[in-house]
């Protein structure tokens, strides 16, 4: 009992270290430092425009679930008296994320994996990946929330907490609607693959997974605004956008691995490495149940869940992949199959030695140990040599406060795609299209059962005084908007390298 209780200790001991080795190597990335940008600021917007008494999809278009702008307004509501900045709050909120998902990997890993080694390598694992923090520390990310959420599920399922597991596995769906891979492991490993139902496991992961579904359909119903959540979040998602970003699986597995290679640059090497991990642990479970008639009824079973999420998730992204923050939710994975090969490597590498002399023998036992020592280097390194790329927020507020002097109590503004403007100057864009790519233009449109042109006319008719425009790449109608504002308005030079298409309304 002693031996055990001290293994528990050591376990939360080295957790809650993971915990703020994540934490801290997030705050050298400069997170009160870094500019408003991309997609974070979209959701960045969403969470204000909550704050403001606004409903996401009614009045802020978007096509994801409102778990994770939710969960950063609630920062915002909770800093608010402390004086906190709005934005800083959403990045203190994402230092403690990224501090909980280290923890979580290293407690899920050890869970699975059976080993403490394994579990350090699968933490430190994404810390050493410079772009991953970025993306963390930047703004309000669904995919945080999303893999934060799944790998508690993924906890909660090892340790027999059906209800909990349900609960959380679909918190993680609502950040992002792909979560709803850890919803269905959770059921599919209670339910002992859908063919034991008895004890009543798999009935109590789904209330806890419909519970917050109900909530969240319910409070969207009470707003009037549940056609809209539907219309954004599925309609559009399976009838336009799907199709529209899906050129098949060969070309999709390219772009992924051109991609993977663009980001992690000398690291992608990592990536075929836990491939490796991911099939050799799958080999140990399909032995386990081959060896075993009964494997169905193991305590052990929940061991399979580790397998299943990133396999759905590669399988979506065949579907849809888009660009580098899609990785997110495999990076986890890379580091906990990667350390799967690493601790596999090591016994490999003694079952072989035969006559190997001791020296020999104890290099090889090592061989954890030495990739926790290279990684925690490359982590503590990286972060201290870590230098801020793109615009600095300080920079942006200067370079928006043109803009905002323009604006008076009464004056519209309508932002596409720049939706950073409208964060930094915490204003409500002039209708609920901030960003309208992959055919979401003529969803938008359809939606009111007019042309686009007439959308373009109703904006129009609200003489917003300035307008942005970026980000129009794939905008179907972009050559309407562009002559929109090529006939009304003039562009203005903002001082924030990067800034073009903002534009102020010609005097009449």
């Amino acid at each position: 009992m002693r031996l055990r209780l001290a293994r528990i200790g050591s376990v939360r001991s080295v957790a809650i270290a993971a915990f703020f080795i994540g934490a801290l190597v997030m705050l050298f990335h400069r997170p009160f430092s870094q500019g408003e940008v991309g997609d974070t600021a979209i959701y960045d917007y969403i969470a204000q425009s909550v704050l403001r008494g606004q409903v996401p999809y009614r009045d802020v278009v978007d096509i994801k679930w409102p778990a994770a702008a939710h969960l950063s307004a609630l920062a915002m509501l909770v800093g608010k008296p402390l004086g906190i900045r709005d934005l800083i709050a959403v990045r203190l909120l994402n230092i403690f994320l990224v501090g909980s998902l280290s923890a979580l990997v290293f407690l899920v890993t050890e869970t699975y994996l059976r080993s403490r080694k394994a579990a350090v390598i699968a933490f430190l694992v994404p810390l050493m990946l410079p772009r991953f923090a970025d993306w963390m520390v930047a703004g309000t990310e669904p995919k945080l929330a999303l893999i934060v959420f799944g790998m508690l599920s993924l906890l909660l399922l090892a340790r027999n907490q059906p209800f909990w597991a349900g609960l959380f596995s679909m918190l993680a769906c609502l950040s992002w609607q792909p979560g709803l891979m850890f919803t269905g492991v959770t059921v599919l490993m209670f339910s002992r693959y859908l063919a034991s139902w008895r004890d009543m496991r798999a009935i109590k992961a789904m209330i806890g997974a419909i519970i917050p579904l109900a909530v969240t359909v319910l409070y969207f119903a009470l707003r009037g605004a549940f056609d809209d959540l539907w219309a954004w979040t599925i309609t559009y998602n399976y009838s336009v956008f799907g199709p529209d970003a899906n050129h098949g699986a060969m070309a999709s597995l390219e772009h992924i691995w051109k991609v993977t290679r663009r980001i992690l640059q000398g690291d992608a090497v990592i990536v075929p490495l836990s491939v490796i991990g991911l099939f050799l642990f799958a080999a140990e479970r399909i032995r386990a149940k081959l060896r075993d008639k009964q494997s169905f009824r193991s305590p052990d079973l929940f061991r399979d869940a580790i397998l299943i999420p990133p396999i759905i998730y590669f399988g979506f992204c065949l579907i849809n992949f888009q660009a580098g923050p899609d990785l997110i939710p495999f990076i986890p994975f890379i580091g906990i199959f990667a350390a799967k090969f690493l601790l596999d490597a090591g016994r490999l590498v003694i079952s072989h030695l035969g006559k190997a002399t001791p020296s020999m023998m104890a290099r090889a036992v090592f061989v954890p140990q030495l990739a926790i020592g290279l990684l925690l280097s490359l982590v503590l390194v990286r972060a201290a040599s870590y230098r801020m790329q793109g615009p600095a927020l300080r920079d942006q507020d200067k370079a928006f406060k043109v803009i905002s002097d323009l604006l008076g109590p009464d004056d519209k503004i309508y932002v596409h795609g720049t939706t950073e403007i409208l964060v930094l100057l915490n204003k409500a864009n002039m209708n609920p299209y901030v960003f309208l790519d992959w055919g979401a233009d003529g969803f938008a449109a359809l939606r009111k059962d007019v042309e686009f042109s007439a959308l373009i006319d109703e904006m129009e008719s609200q003489s917003p005084k300035i307008v942005a425009l970026s980000r129009m790449k794939v905008v179907s109608h972009r050559d309407e908007f562009k002559k929109w504002v090529d006939d009304r308005y003039e562009e203005l030079e903002l001082e924030v390298p990067g800034y073009t298409g903002v534009y102020m309304r010609k005097q009449q």
